[in-house]
Formats: C-alpha cells, structure tokens, sequence
C-alpha cells in the first residue's frame, strides 16, 4: 500500500486543478480581534445566500468564491462575536473585518483550539489541540501552568515518572518526540529536570500533538510532533501581563513601535526555588540548590497592512532558557570523577526569522531561517576535583515552501451551487538541516584539580528533505490528505571510524583498525521515502471514519541507558553502527459527536512497526565512551494499542476521559550471546505502560469561579530484578536473568483546582484598555501518595557472606501534597 502512495498523491494533487472554475470573482480578506489586533485564526467565513465556506488561515486571512450580487458574509468563531458584512459581487474584492470577544455571564472553558466538530471534519486522526484557555483550567504543580504535564493527559501518552523531561507517544522513546516552538526544535523543553515546562504561558497561541498521521512537511522524529504555535505580536496600544507564584513570576510587556506596522512583545519568568528551599530547613533536601529563568522577544512587521489584507509578513523570534540544579552528592561516580556535589545547569538559545507573501489569493511563498543551540553540564567545585563536563549540539535550518489553496466548492451547509467543485490545499517545500554536536568534553576547572581532560570529537551532519502534501476534498463525504518526504542524510568529516577484529562483539580490546574521513567528505549516508496518508469518509454531519498510513525516518538520535533521560544524555548522529529510527504506523479510528457538537467520542487502534530501536548492553558506560557502538545495541520491535476519548465540551461541567491500552516490545536478536537480550525474545520497552486512564473535569460555580480536578492512574513501568546474589572476592555481585520482566507499583494521583476571575474593568466604554486578573489556587498530588519513581533491592554490605536477606526500597520523587498560589493580571 505505501508504494501506492505517490500515485495517490499526485492524483489528488493536480486532478482538481483541472476543475472548471465557475466563479468569476473573489473575496478575499482578514479577520482580527477588534481589542488586540491580533489575527483571529479558524474563523469560520460562510455566504450566506449560497452556503459557499472558508476558515481563516494562521494568519487571519481567507479567500473564496464570489457569486454575482449582493451578498451577505457571516463571520463566526466560537470565541467572538458573530458579525456580517455586506458585499456586491461585481468585481474581486478585499474586506478587513474586526471582531469582539464574547463575553458570556458563566465564561466556558474551551477544551480545543479548533471549532466545534473538527475531530469529525479533520482529515488525520491521532491529533489532538488543546488552547491556552484550557491549559489555565487545570490544577499544576507549583501553580505552573505546564504544556508538558498537560499533553501526558492525552491518550497514547506517558512518561516514567515525575521527574522526567521528556514524555512517550504510541510506543516512541523520549527522543523520537519533535518539540517545536513554532518551526525551532527544543531539544529539552523542561525546567527542574522536567517539573516545570519552557512554555510561557502567557505567549503561546495553542498547542497540537500530532501522534497518529504527520503531515510530510514535518520530519527528523519516528514518533510524534508537539506544535507550539506563539502568539503574535499585535497590540494597538500597551498592553502588560504576568503573574506572581509561589515557585515563579512572569511579566509580559507588548506595544506597538511604529503603529499597524511593527509591534513587540517581551516575556519573561524567574524562579525563587532556591529561597523557598531556605525557609523550609527539610533534612532531606538540605544542600539541594535549583532554580530557572527563561524569557522571549518576539517582532512582527507588516509593511502594507494599511493598504487592506497584508501581503507581506516579517516575523523575529529570540528565545533563551536556562537551569540550575545542585545535589550535596556527587553523581557521576561510574566516570570515577568524586567530588562532594553536582551541579547541573542546561540552557537553549533559539532565534528564528520568518517571512510570508501571499503571491496572489490563492498562492502563498513561505520563508524561513532557525538556529537553535542546546548545551548541558555537570560541574564539581572540589578544589582536588574541580571539572565541568559540557555536550549539547548546534541546529541550523532554511526551509522555503509554497502553498496552494483552492476555492471552497464544498458549501458550508450542504447546499448545492453552482461553484461546486472539489476543495484543495497543497504545499511544496525545501528544507536544509545542519547538525553540529558536541559528544562531550571533560575540563579541569582549579589548577589544583587531578582531573584529566577528555574531549570527545564533534559530529556534524548534513539533512536535506523535499516534500509535497495536499489536503483534497473529492466529495462532500470523502476527503484525503497525502503526502511524499524524501530526505538525504550526510554523516560529515572529519570523522574516525573504528573497526573490530569481531565486528559481531564490538568492545575497545578488540579494536583492529580506524579510518579517517576527512573534512568535507561524508563518512556514511542514508536516505529514505516517507509518504503519509489519510483517508477520512463521513458517516453523515456527525460522524466520521479515518484511516491512516505512514512512515517515518529519525537521524540525530539520544543515547541513554536509564529509564528517564536527563539533560547530560548524549545525542549522536547516525553512522557506520548507529542505523537511523524508521517507524511504520497504521492507524484506523471512529469520530462521533452528539448533542450538537457538545460531547465528542473517538476510538482509535494503532500499530507500529519499529525498526532500528535501540538498547544497550548491561553494565556499560556512556559518559565519555570514545566508542559508542561497543555498548549500542540495535533491533526491531513494534507497538500497538487502543485509545478511547470522550470530551464535554460546553456547559457547567466541561472536561474529558482518556483511556489507552498499549503494548510496546523490544527484540534484540545478535549473532552472540552477548549481544542478544532475552535469549532473542520479545521483551516489553523501558517504558512501557499498558493501562493509562485520565480524567480532567472543570466545574463552573458561579460566573466568576470555577473548580477542576485531575485523576491519573497507570500502569507501572518494566524494571529487571535480581533473581539472586554471588559472593566472590568480598564484593556482592546480583545475579540477573531476563531484562524487564517486573514492574513497579501501579501510579495514582489526584489533583485539584480552584480558579476565581476577578472584575473585569474596561473604564470608559469605548476605552480598549481594560484590567483582568484571577486567583489559582491547586493542590498537587491531593492524596500524598507516595507513588514510586524506581525500585531498587540492596544486600547489607558487612558479612553478606552470612545473610540471605535482601533488602527492596522504593524512591518517591513527590511523596505528599504540595498546594500552590497564583495570582495573574493583564492589562
């Protein structure tokens, strides 16, 4: 069936484009918030008299057929006001539309960031968007309000605990995840070791997770996209927000520069951990120092706004994170470095240029440039033992696109015209890709130090990809979205490439041989196709099927051998020994709304093939390791599983339940006993979780007040056991058998919310500015259960010789309730 794709593809691409077109003018236009000026994206445009329908694009913008006449154009989102304009159908024409938010006595929580129905009308399955607005809704950790913890509640998502930076989509590592603030990749979206999130809330737009069929002009990863999409900057006048808590504050400042023209906003946010840690003196955390800043600078410049719908569209992001965390302990005694503390720090640079022009109303030539730089390090202060150990990796990319929208033939109602026709978007695009990264590099920090200094040769990469996708209407009930990526992939000298008298049981003893490839030549390539379909078929106004169909192809990789990765993890790009990540999924779901739209239902099952995963041998080290591959080990697996969500979208009581079972299984199959696991079998993932169940309820009390609460339950994750113990040369050696064949203790927790609005004042009543602030209150973790985050067994060290007992503990990350207070204001 993949071979079918291209076809598929090209046919859907160009047979509407061969469509009479019967409609000789257009409408083109854009719709904005009449407070902010900001874009209104999804509105929904319809002609009334004929039932002709578009949406506003990220922009703002639309374009659609005009009839002969005068006509009447309804404009509606499920946030503003409905307004309507008059148009005479005599020639093609621009309307700028300004609408007002609508206020309502008891103010709804908006669960998605689309329109009402859009599980249903949307082409791909296995996408879910979630608005700032809900994000508010929900009771956090530290009264943070958290993207991260907040996509773990979605079905056919998890993570391995709480103190985890990253999180698993259907079977992928934490890695395979692509995490993007608007088109920059974050190669570590956490604060805290993966406590708090990067994400400002008060600059992100809305976020979507696309875990079921990606659209090609997205690749790099094997299992999920994260779309973060920034607000942008479009203040007429002033406009200051923030918040103050109990762990952070964060401040917000947008103006204008030069008026309709330039306008920027700046954010920020600071912790004060570190003071908080001071006032409660728990012997427990004593030494422990942690705290995390980050702040945005976002510009956008439209030249011709005045002169109707702007054509023309400059948009500069610059983004910086930084974390501090110290352990009165040292860390990294497997590298035989000592030392009486760690102290990590991890810091992302971003900074991204955009450019967009609508070349007619139909075409539009998208343009951009992103450079992102990661970098973490383990430092020691020990004047004997001083060192600062750093790695991390430079991204560099230009990407350059053209998009293509047809009329919409489709009437927004069902009504026949005659503008009938199929409906179609496409876009094409280039995309260049540099990798830079830096393995790791061990300096002494005190001229006193014994510490000697290791560095690792960098790596570099090369990836280029061309893609093409189009969305296609064929019918009023079958629309298809296909999609072809080709990518190319360089590993780039200078580079040393080893070889081993064994090549089956690779280790440094067995080193035979190396060659060197030299600056400017690659060492090894790969390239691959990875098309992508999905077919959606309508089952009435209310309900849907979809299937879908792709693969995906990873090349820059994170090698880690514990359960949850940390930011010192290294990331390597594919070489000789290294194969890239290759997934294959299928995906099959059922859409079903009821009630007017106001509770959504979905089924969806997966299956994914997985090729390359990888493991490592036991006992190795890959701090520092010169030879990586001696301790990498590759295979194949599979995942697959069933998600089951129902959402409640309006009214007093909104929310939604999620339930996922899945199975996620390893097999690593050698040539020898020592690089095979298992004896060959099939062994379950590091994190896999078959039962994960979500419930998220928000409750109005009254017009100003509204309670919500979330209760997690999950499955707990493989752990390898000892099944018994040695006792040779005064030391204990655990004997292991099979890896990942228990589980620690099942996960549950509880949290609860309670968010008051307070008065909203706008002073004159044509006045713009107006102040708002609320009060979050939440209790994280209501129950103070002490859920455990590993599980590890130790034998009393003095005459274990003599004793068979065998001692089990548990480590609890949050082992209590940890309440927290927010006040948020805007203005």
């Amino acid at each position: 069936m993949l071979k079918l794709l291209p076809a598929l593809f090209v046919f859907s691409l160009f047979a509407p484009l061969c469509a009479k077109a019967q409609s000789r003018y257009r409408l083109t236009g854009s719709v904005r918030d009449g407070r902010t000026d900001a874009p209104v994206v999804r509105a929904n445009i319809q002609i009334l008299d004929t039932g002709i329908g578009a949406t506003t694009d990220s922009v703002g913008r639309f374009s659609i057929p005009l009839p002969r006449g005068v006509q009447t154009v309804q404009i509606s989102h499920q946030s503003y006001e409905t307004a309507q304009r008059t148009v005479t159908g005599n020639r093609d024409q621009t309307l700028s539309v300004l609408v007002n938010e609508r206020v309502t006595l008891l103010r709804e929580t908006v669960i998605t960031a689309n329109g009402p129905g859009q599980q249903v009308r949307s082409n791909v399955g296995g996408v879910t968007s979630i608005s700032v607005r809900t994000l508010k809704q929900l009771p956090t950790l530290f009264g943070e309000v958290d993207v991260m913890r907040s996509i773990q509640l979605l079905p056919g998502v998890s993570s391995v605990g709480e103190a985890s930076t990253g999180f698993n989509v259907r079977g992928g590592n934490t890695d395979q995840n692509l995490i993007l603030m608007d088109d920059a990749p974050l190669f570590n979206a956490s604060h805290l070791l993966g406590f708090v999130s990067v994400f400002n809330p008060d600059v992100v737009q809305d976020v979507a997770l696309y875990r079921g069929s990606v659209p090609a002009n997205y690749g790099g990863r094997a299992a999920s996209v994260l779309q973060t999409r920034l607000k942008d900057a479009n203040a007429t006048h002033l406009m200051v927000a923030g918040g103050l808590g109990l762990l952070s504050s964060r401040l917000k400042v947008e103006t204008p520069i030069i008026k309709n023209k330039l306008v920027v906003y700046g954010a920020g946010r600071v912790s004060y951990l570190n003071q908080m840690l001071r006032v409660f003196p728990v012997p427990s955390i004593k030494g422990i120092r942690a705290g995390f800043s980050d702040y945005v600078v976002r510009a956008n410049f439209t030249p011709n706004r005045n002169a109707g719908p702007s054509k023309n569209k400059l948009a500069f992001t610059y983004f910086s994170s930084n974390d501090r965390f110290r352990f009165p302990a040292d860390t990294l005694g497997q590298a035989d470095l000592g030392g009486t503390q760690s102290e990590f720090g991890w810091n992302t640079r971003i900074a991204s240029l955009s450019w967009s022009r609508y070349l007619s109303d139909r075409w539009q030539l998208q343009a951009s440039g992103v450079w992102s730089r990661y970098r973490s390090s383990i430092s020691n202060p020990d004047s004997t033992r001083a060192y600062a150990l750093t790695s991390g990796l430079d991204y560099k990319q230009v990407k350059v696109a053209l998009g293509y929208t047809s009329g919409s033939g489709a009437p927004a109602n069902g009504k026949k015209t005659d503008l009938g026709g199929p409906r179609l978007s496409a876009e094409m695009g280039l995309i260049g890709i540099q990798y830079d990264v830096v393995a790791g590099r061990l300096e002494p920090t005190d001229a006193r130090s014994q510490i000697n200094p290791v560095r690792l040769p960098n790596e570099q990469a090369l990836e280029l990809a061309a893609y093409a996708t189009a969305d296609l209407a064929v019918t009023k009930n079958l629309s298809v979205q296909a999609g072809l990526r080709t990518s190319w992939f360089g590993q780039q000298g200078p580079v040393m490439t080893y070889a081993y008298r064994n090549p089956a049981v690779r280790s440094p003893e067995t080193l035979a041989d190396s060659s060197m490839t030299g600056s400017g030549q690659f060492a090894q390539t790969y390239n691959g196709l990875e098309p992508r379909l999905s077919v959606r078929l309508a089952l009435g106004e209310s309900a849907s099927v979809k299937l879908g169909a792709g693969r995906m192809i990873q090349y820059l990789q994170q090698l880690s051998n514990t359960t949850a990765a940390l930011p010192a993890d290294r990331w390597k790009v594919s070489d000789a020994y290294l194969k890239p990540a290759i997934a294959d999924q299928l995906t099959f779901g059922y859409f079903q709304n009821i009630g007017g739209n106001a509770v959504e239902l979905s089924v969806e099952v997966f299956y994914k093939r997985l090729t390359n995963v990888n493991d490592f041998k036991g006992g190795t080290v890959l701090l520092l390791n010169r030879y990586p591959e001696t301790a990498l080990l590759q295979g194949n697996g599979f995942a697959r599983g069933l998600e089951l969500y129902a959402r409640k979208n309006t009214g007093l009581l909104t929310g939604w339940i999620s339930y996922t079972y899945s199975q996620t299984r390893f097999r690593i199959l050698g040539l020898t006993p020592e690089t095979t696991v298992n004896r060959g079998n099939y062994y379950p993932a590091p994190y896999d979780k078959p039962h994960m169940l979500n419930v998220i309820l928000n409750y109005k009390l009254g017009s100003r007040v509204s309670v919500s609460a979330n209760g997690v339950y999950n499955t707990g994750r493989p752990i390898t056991y000892p099944v018994g113990k040695l006792y040779a040369g005064g030391r204990i050696v655990p004997y292991f058998l099979d890896r990942n064949q228990s589980r620690i203790p099942d996960y549950l927790r509880f949290d609860i919310g309670l968010t008051i609005n307070g008065l909203r004042s706008s002073g004159q009543p044509d006045s713009k500015r107006r102040f708002e602030s609320d009060w979050s209150i939440s209790c994280y973790n209501l129950l103070s259960r002490r859920n455990a985050y590993s599980v590890f067994v130790q034998t009393p060290t003095r005459y274990a010789q003599y004793y068979n007992r065998v001692d089990i503990y548990k480590l609890s990350v949050l082992g209590s309730a940890i309440p927290s207070l927010t006040y948020n204001f805007r203005f």
